[in-house]
């Protein structure tokens, strides 16, 4: 059994740049309980924020406007507009402002959504640290590879759906699986990202069939700059928590990263990163160099993650194998879910 290692390199950080602070959390003796320690890994003199960044916290609601046409009109497409009747700019920003520009109301289904996508999402206890992860189909989980970078180290590791507390503050009756690499793994440094199979339910059922998951869709226009990320979260370990709405998508990047404004905090690496519509934009890297006036996180685009899990399938032969007796089937599931949902 091989397993793919796609890329090489520390999350993209070359020579002359500042790494960001990746989010695994050290495991402790009492990781299974509500933990009181909030020790961030962000340190050291605030920097200067990066102009654009700065631009679009200073006006989030017109910073949408600087975005290029071809986003523009990825998002315009994804919200029904005809782009092909679109003849300027101007016309197409005329659109989307009936779209952006609309009243700051939210229907109640929105709440219901977004608990739904909450109870796909685990926290991740491995050998060495404590992370998040989330089901991306009925059997698989995604996170970082800084959390799980092997077969050996996804072996070894569990992750626990619904350690959240209830109304009344008191923690409800978790589930713990353990991770099934043997079926399917695939991890890629250069996105920070694993893929790896969990273990069925009790009653024998695949965990997603309970915890529902979170399509993966590799199609781009999901969210503009200027716009809300939710992030949900098990911060320094603690039960499931969700940072809403006040945290700005800030830059996209490039092609595979893209920037906010949200708090995180070490175990938090490996959570979703997810528009107002619960749809899946990124995978939490880890936070930026703190600046003196916002402190930025940075995201693994879901769309170049979703580019490479169909180029690993579709040359399954030709790079040294996809770990996993399964993995061949449950990659195909991936893509075909991201594609339909």
């Amino acid at each position: 059994m091989t397993v793919i290692h796609a890329g090489s390199g520390a999350s993209g950080v070359g020579p002359g740049t500042t790494s960001p602070s990746r989010h695994a959390k050290p495991t402790s003796a009492d990781s299974d309980t509500n933990g009181d320690t909030n020790g961030d890994t962000n340190g050291g003199p605030g920097q200067t924020l990066d102009p654009k960044a700065a631009a679009v916290a200073a006006d989030p609601g017109g910073a949408w406007r600087t975005e290029p046409t071809n986003r523009k009109e990825a998002f315009a497409q994804r919200h029904g507009i005809d782009v092909a009747s679109v003849s300027t700019e101007h016309e197409l920003d005329v659109k989307l402002e009936k779209i952006i520009d609309a009243a700051d109301f939210l229907p109640s289904r929105w709440l219901t959504l977004g608990a739904v996508a909450m109870d796909a999402v685990g926290r991740i206890r491995t050998q060495t640290s404590l992370g998040t992860g989330f089901l991306v189909t009925p059997w698989l989980l995604m996170t970082n590879n800084h959390v799980l970078d092997s077969v050996a180290a996804a072996d070894a590791s569990t992750v626990t759906f619904r350690f959240e507390n209830d109304r009344d503050d008191r923690m409800v009756r978790t589930i713990k699986l353990a991770l099934e690499p043997h079926r399917c793994f695939v991890t890629s440094e250069d996105l920070d990202v694993t893929l790896v199979a969990v273990a069925p339910t009790g009653d024998g059922n695949p965990p997603g069939a309970t915890f529902g998951h979170i399509p993966a869709k590799g199609a781009t226009g999901k969210i503009l700059v200027g716009q809300p990320v939710n992030i949900i979260q098990h911060p320094d370990g603690r039960p499931r928590e969700v940072a809403l709405r006040s945290n700005l998508l800030l830059t996209v990047d490039d092609a595979t990263k893209l920037t906010y404004g949200t708090d995180t905090q070490p175990g938090s690496s490996g959570s979703p990163v997810l528009n107002d519509e619960w749809e899946l934009v990124a995978l939490h890297h880890a936070s930026s160099p703190p600046s003196n006036t916002l402190q930025s996180n940075v995201g693994i685009r879901v769309s170049a993650i979703v580019a490479k899990v169909t180029q690993l399938a579709d040359n399954e032969a030709a790079n040294p194998g996809t770990a996993g007796t399964e993995a061949a089937v449950m990659l195909q599931e991936f893509l075909e879910i991201g594609r339909m949902g």
